[in-house]
């Protein structure tokens, strides 16, 4: 052990390292232990009365905690809570609107159902009995035999498939898409109900949501806000500002006024700008 420890002494001499760490590194190897409290033994239970953790091994006797544990979900006898409120479905918030088929169109005009000679809007098609409810409006939809149709018509609804605009339009026909609100679309549908509640005729609701400005601004939708003469706008983004120096400011001032400051703000500004680090 010394010869060894001379050996390495000798080579950490030669690298220019003390001496005397090489020696003290071996003088404690055979010493080490556990910081003291670092380490606890393991409780031994059912070796014997005489620990007080024989026989049973602080259990007790019987029972559910004596055999296993209570369960983590238990509420001591209480109703739980997954029993305590009853089961709901999910509700989705997107609004969709009935939907009709450019065939079925064409069945009701068959039918007399409605007249191609006359505007079509989503009053008629409400009273021919195909919709039990108009809460979100009317799409028309190509489906699977638009070659069927054959009237020519001038309808509106709240939205239309390309396919089906491009039907209509096909044999002469025109369709404009229209926003209507739930309340919109009751007074459209249902007047006389309206002047019985309140006594007159509200005035028509724009659309406030981006999505809906967007849609019936586009022309490829056939929307009644593509030639409107005051359209709803669409609120910009909120975008913050990032704040300026004071003294910046002030040098800008300076350089408009063609002064002496020109040097000093474009100084400022060098210095206040974080260089990039160097690879």
């Amino acid at each position: 052990m010394l010869r060894l420890s001379q050996g390495l002494t000798g080579l950490k001499l030669g690298l220019g390292l003390p001496a005397f760490n090489t020696v003290r590194c071996y003088s404690i190897m055979s010493s080490l232990s556990p910081a003291p409290g670092s380490t606890k033994n393991k409780k031994r239970v059912g070796r014997g009365p005489g620990s007080g953790l024989g026989k049973t091994a602080g259990r007790g006797q019987k029972g559910q905690k004596a055999r296993g544990s209570v369960k983590p979900w238990f509420e001591g006898g209480q109703t739980p809570l997954y029993k305590l409120f009853p089961k709901f479905g999910f509700n989705t918030q997107i609004k969709h609107p009935q939907y009709i088929n450019l065939d079925r169109i064409q069945a009701l005009i068959d039918q007399n159902r409605l007249d191609a000679s006359k505007p079509i809007t989503m009053r008629e098609l409400y009273r021919t009995g195909q919709f039990g409810t108009m809460k979100h409006g009317v799409k028309i939809l190509a489906g699977k035999y638009p070659h069927t149709f054959t009237a020519k018509i001038n309808i509106t609804a709240t939205k239309a498939s390309q396919t089906a605009i491009a039907r209509i339009e096909e044999l002469g026909g025109s369709f404009q898409a229209q926003y209507y609100s739930p309340f919109g679309l009751r007074v459209l549908t249902r007047p006389e109900a309206t002047l019985r509640k309140f006594g007159r005729i509200p005035i028509r609701a724009k659309p406030v949501e981006r999505k809906h400005i967007e849609y019936y601004r586009t022309p490829e939708n056939r929307g009644y806000l593509v030639d409107a003469p005051n359209p709803p706008t669409i609120k910009p983004a909120y975008v913050k500002k990032a704040k300026q120096s004071p003294l910046l400011l002030k040098l800008q001032e300076l350089e408009q006024r063609n002064d002496t400051g020109s040097g000093a703000a474009a100084g400022f500004k060098e210095s206040s700008t974080p260089k990039s680090a160097s690879v």
